[in-house]
C-alpha cells in the first residue's frame, strides 16, 4: 500500500462510474417525488389569526395573496402585496346565508299625466289669467288712486 501523507482525510476509493454501478446491480436511491406549489383555486391549509393587529403584522410575499381568518370573530382579512410589497388589506365579514331568497327592491310606480289632464290644466290657468287680466284694467292701481283723492280733497 502507498503511503499517503495525513491532511485530515482519509484517502479514499475512487468510485465506479454510473454504468458499472447499473451493471453490479447497486440499488439506486429511490427518487422523491416533486409537489408542485399550490395554485390558485386550490385548496390551501386555512391560516389562523388572533385578531386584525395580528393579521396587520403578517408578511406577505411581493405579488401574492393570503386569506387570513379571525379566531374570534366571524371575519376574514384578504392581505395581497403589489409587485413592489406593499401590501393592502381587505376585510370581509362572514353572515349566515338564509333559506329565503333575496328580493330586489321593487321601483315604486310613477303616474304619468294624460293628455286631458295637462289640457284640462292648461284651461284653468288661461281662465285665471283671464280673470288676473280683467281685473288690473276694472281697477286702477292703488298708489294713482290715493294720489287722485287727495288732489280731489285740496282742490275743494
Amino acid at each position: 500500500m502507498p503511503y499517503y501523507p495525513y491532511n485530515g482525510y482519509y484517502p479514499q476509493m475512487p468510485m465506479p462510474d454510473q454504468l458499472a454501478q447499473l451493471r453490479q446491480g447497486y440499488p439506486q436511491m429511490p427518487m422523491q417525488p416533486v409537489q408542485p406549489p399550490i395554485q390558485r383555486g386550490q385548496d390551501a391549509a386555512i391560516i389562523w389569526v388572533a385578531n386584525k393587529q395580528e393579521a396587520d403584522n403578517y408578511m406577505v410575499a411581493p405579488n401574492s395573496a393570503v386569506a387570513l381568518w379571525d379566531r374570534s370573530a366571524p371575519v376574514i382579512y384578504l392581505k395581497q402585496a403589489d409587485a413592489s410589497g406593499k401590501p393592502s388589506m381587505t376585510i370581509y365579514d362572514l353572515v349566515e346565508r338564509k333559506n329565503a331568497p333575496v328580493q330586489a327592491p321593487q321601483a315604486q310606480m310613477v303616474e304619468y299625466a294624460t293628455r286631458a289632464d295637462l289640457e284640462a290644466m292648461a284651461a284653468r290657468v288661461e281662465a285665471m289669467a283671464a280673470r288676473v287680466d280683467a281685473m288690473s284694467v276694472r281697477e286702477p292701481a292703488k298708489g294713482k288712486r290715493a294720489k287722485e283723492d287727495m288732489s280731489n280733497a285740496e282742490s275743494v
